[in-house]
């Protein structure tokens, strides 16, 4: 497995731009991650965007068959939409998604996945959940088809196991993806909130029995980047009033703890100097790969 490091080059650290996008429709925001990879230049900065989708919508894995979602009629009236990375399907609904394009800055080989990305991504989450009192862990067990004859793996990402998925006790709460291409790498993660109500099965990390201990919560909370957001901000969930602006201070409470636990992660694998940014900024040169899909 090629290190990170290798992949990149990387002598000093590499400017990064945090993005607190719109929610929009599935197929304007997997052409916004599409172009932002097709287009990543050894000079672009690292991208790091977050959002949400303006409906419930099921994406599905690169390498999944679409004909597998008409198996649960729950999943077969969702609109639906293809990513570039693999995986399992998810259903975007109580959750937060991040994308992270990393430009391609040498001729290194341009297939395999980082196990260094993902695992630092996952363990800042493990270490800041941590801090809040819910008893995190990695799964460290895959349900992977890896031999001739084993079942196949279960259509839904949240469904599967990986060994540096993040859990809460049994319940999976973030999962990622990646695909490197000529032009770079992207990985994708879904970190799971509440359940959707098209799979209630599915429990998210407010729905658990788990929940946090205040005590640990006070002693704690100024150690997670400066974050100082009460119990009650936490377990109030997402605030419908979705907000866009990364410059401001009164960010909903979890993408503020979302942002602070992605960039910790990405540090964990390289260095980044992270400024906010603006993402019609980055696309302002790109506008007809994405006009019409807002």
């Amino acid at each position: 497995m090629q290190p990170l490091v290798n992949l990149f080059d990387l002598k000093t650290a590499v400017p990064g731009l945090v993005v607190i996008d719109s929610a929009r429709s599935g197929e304007s925001n997997m052409a916004i991650d599409e172009a932002l990879l097709q287009n990543a230049t050894p000079q672009w900065p690292i991208v790091l965007r977050i959002y949400r989708w303006d409906r419930p919508t099921l994406s599905i894995g690169h390498f999944q068959r679409i004909q597998d979602r008409q198996g649960d009629p729950r999943l077969s009236d969702l609109p639906w939409v293809r990513r570039k990375t693999g995986g399992g399907a998810i259903v975007h609904d109580q959750e937060l998604t991040y994308s992270i394009v990393i430009p391609n800055r040498n001729s290194q080989s341009t297939k395999g996945h980082n196990e260094t990305l993902y695992r630092g991504i996952h363990l800042a989450f493990l270490e800041n959940l941590r801090k809040l009192g819910w008893s995190a862990c990695l799964s460290e067990s895959c349900t992977c088809k890896t031999t001739a004859g084993k079942e196949p793996e279960a259509f839904l990402c949240f469904l599967r196991r990986s060994p540096v998925d993040l859990l809460v006790g049994r319940d999976k709460i973030l999962g990622s993806a990646q695909r490197r291409s000529v032009t770079g790498l992207i990985q994708h993660g879904s970190f799971l909130l509440r359940h959707a109500q098209t799979t209630p099965e599915l429990l998210g990390l407010l729905d658990l029995e788990n929940g946090f201990d205040p005590k640990q919560h006070v002693e704690n909370s100024s150690s997670i980047s400066g974050l100082k957001i009460t119990k009650n901000e936490f377990e109030g969930g997402l605030d419908p009033n979705w907000k866009t602006d990364s410059q401001s201070t009164q960010m909903d409470p979890w993408i503020s703890f979302f942002v602070a636990s992605l960039k910790l992660g990405v540090s964990k694998a390289l260095q980044v100097n992270w400024q906010n940014g603006k993402l019609s900024d980055l696309l302002e040169n790109l506008d007809c790969v994405v006009a019409g899909r807002n």
